[in-house]
């Protein structure tokens, strides 16, 4: 039996308590668009329904079902019904309980004896989708008011895998070219059954069933938004009497990317130790979390640093304290839908991004490497990745070396197309207009003329901005928030010293991280001698024994690279908008 199947309760097409995905759900079964549906993403979840937190399945079978009428069936428990009516019939339909045995069941229950069991249904999947078929078939499900029946597959990747045709196995194929059958079936269409596939990554489904040719309906389950996280933490408090040492308010906007079933085993966790849930357990059991679920595709980044403790780079600081300023006023249109960091090492590429997720109050994801060796997975670790994003709004995300994550379409990859396939699905995902304002995607490159030349048109990234090593002004001030950034004491309140001693010993070498790094042996030089604070001489110690790790012109070389790219005048250093005029058309442009 079904779950909580006779606890049946129907309750209207709309309303706060049925989530839009069920509604539109509902709405398509209702125009007969199809007769076969794949619900994805979070169908491992609970649902809100009435004043109560239920499973998916239990949900279908109460709001969608209504009078009961559902067969749920995967690969572990194989066929399971909503009451032992159903059951009744469907064995009787399919032949799997005839009358003489029945009529033999009966007599000896009533002589008080024992009578035997009935036979075993079948859980091999083609076996069970041949008899449902025959029960879908056989017009003894009757039209009603919603679906005549409800037929729920779930793990449905484990009967129809994605993979070549040549290399599935012939029950898959089977069961593939069944499901295609009934998604166009006239006959089934009409009886007004509906077949119910669910999956938790949709890229493990067969192709040919995500495709638009093959009349399959596909609606994704989302995550929980801020103001469901909220309302189900403040349920779980009420019903397991934990403490936090935040608002449910916060809670929810910390957990963001988390399922409501985390939520319970977190805040279960918290209780069943009796105490109290604090910030940094929240935040470390999610990076946890997500790292298990993502396989270590993404890191999760709690930034702790604004702008204000970026030293130099003032137009590019200005520009973005106005992207702030438009999301906190929530005027999207304003907000750019990428933006592409361009520059040697070390100038504060990551560190920008991570203070613009901090002014934004938004969370803070680092994507790391999602290919594999085996065909497909990398599409489908990608996929992952982008339903993760979506969940986790509002995010600023930041993909690093993002010259090195997929080769230019002119490029020998010997990746069979992998790296163009996942590029489609990016510009595809950061071009969706409902995100802007949501979704910041930042990339990070050290070797602009190794991006493809997609990315650089105008469309793709609404800005390319060229972070240069810091001049003068600049190094000056990276120096004087440095010490206050990491807590050093310092008696040096005038660095121009520090500077010209930089530019004496390493001319055109000092990025903003070789700054830091100088700044920590300058602590440690002024620690080793018993001083509690650095001095100018730490300083010049420091700079004397550090050494670049590029020589002058490759740094150059770099430097012209990402100011060619550049798509504003108001990025480019004072000194360096003479560029724009010395720039050479590219060939076959048709610039005269």
């Amino acid at each position: 039996m079904i779950a909580d199947g006779q606890q049946q309760q129907k309750v209207g097409n709309e309303g706060p308590d049925i989530p839009r995905w069920a509604q539109d759900l509902k709405e398509r079964i209702d125009a007969r668009m199809s007769a076969v549906f794949v619900l994805h993403f979070n169908v491992a979840d609970e649902v809100r329904f009435g004043d109560q937190f239920v499973s998916i399945e239990t949900f279908l079978g109460r709001w969608l079902a209504g009078d009961g009428r559902m067969i749920a069936y995967d690969r572990s428990h194989g066929l399971r019904f909503s009451d032992q009516d159903i059951e009744a019939l469907f064995r009787k339909v399919t032949g799997f309980t005839q009358e003489a045995e029945a009529a033999t069941r009966r007599a000896l229950t009533a002589l008080g004896q024992v009578a035997p069991p009935e036979r075993e249904l079948p859980t091999h999947p083609t076996k069970v989708l041949s008899l449902l078929e025959t029960a879908i078939r056989s017009g003894c499900f009757g039209a009603r008011e919603g679906p005549a029946l409800l037929v729920l597959v779930g793990y449905a990747e484990t009967l129809v895998p994605d993979a070549e045709l040549s290399s599935m196995s012939d029950d898959d194929r089977t069961n593939l070219v069944t499901f295609l059958r009934w998604a166009a079936d006239p006959e089934i269409l009409r009886s007004g059954v509906a077949i119910i596939l669910t999956v938790g990554n949709l890229a493990d489904l067969h192709a040919q069933l995500r495709g638009p040719a093959s009349r399959v309906e596909t609606i994704e389950i989302p995550l929980p938004t801020l103001s469901e996280r909220a309302e189900y933490i403040q349920h779980l408090q009420a019903a397991n009497g934990f403490t936090m040492e935040m608002s449910p308010e916060q809670l929810a906007h910390v957990t963001a990317g988390l399922s409501r079933l985390h939520l319970k085993t977190l805040c279960r966790r918290a209780s069943g130790r009796d105490v109290t849930l604090t910030y940094s357990e929240v935040t470390e059991r999610k990076r946890e979390i997500l790292k298990r679920e993502l396989q270590g595709m993404i890191e999760v980044v709690e930034p702790t640093l604004g702008l204000n403790v970026i030293g130099g780079m003032e137009a590019v600081k200005a520009y973005l304290r106005r992207v702030v300023q438009a999301i906190r006023d929530g005027d999207h249109k304003l907000v750019p839908r990428g933006i592409t960091l361009l520059g040697p090492p070390g100038v504060g590429k990551t560190a920008l991004a991570e203070a613009l997720a901090k002014e934004c109050g938004f969370n803070f994801v680092k994507i790391v490497n999602p290919r594999e060796k085996w065909v497909g997975q990398s599409e489908r670790n990608y996929w992952r990745i982008l339903q993760a994003l979506r969940s986790m709004t509002p995010v600023v995300v930041l993909e690093d070396e993002a010259d090195q994550s997929e080769q230019t379409r002119d490029e020998y990859s010997g990746d069979s197309g992998v790296g163009n396939r996942i590029r489609q699905m990016r510009f595809a995902f950061t071009g969706d207009p409902t995100i802007q304002g949501q979704i910041l995607w930042i990339r990070i490159s050290n070797r602009p003329d190794r991006l493809d030349a997609a990315e650089k048109r105008s469309g793709r990234s609404s800005e390319r901005i060229p972070l240069l090593m810091p001049n003068s002004a600049d190094k000056s001030r990276i120096f004087e928030v440095m010490p206050a950034k990491h807590g050093f004491p310092c008696e040096v309140t005038d660095f121009s010293a520090a500077v010209e001693h930089c530019e004496r010993r390493h001319p055109g070498q000092i990025s903003g991280a070789d700054i830091e790094e100088i700044t920590f042996r300058a602590y440690r030089r002024a620690r080793w001698r018993g001083a509690q604070a650095i001095a100018l001489d730490d300083y010049v110690w420091a700079i004397d024994d550090f050494i670049p790790f590029q020589d002058r012109e490759s740094i150059e070389a770099q430097e012209r690279a990402a100011l060619d790219l550049c798509s504003s005048r108001q990025f480019l250093p004072e000194g360096r908008r003479d560029l724009l005029e010395a720039r050479k058309p590219l060939p076959g442009s048709g610039a005269a």
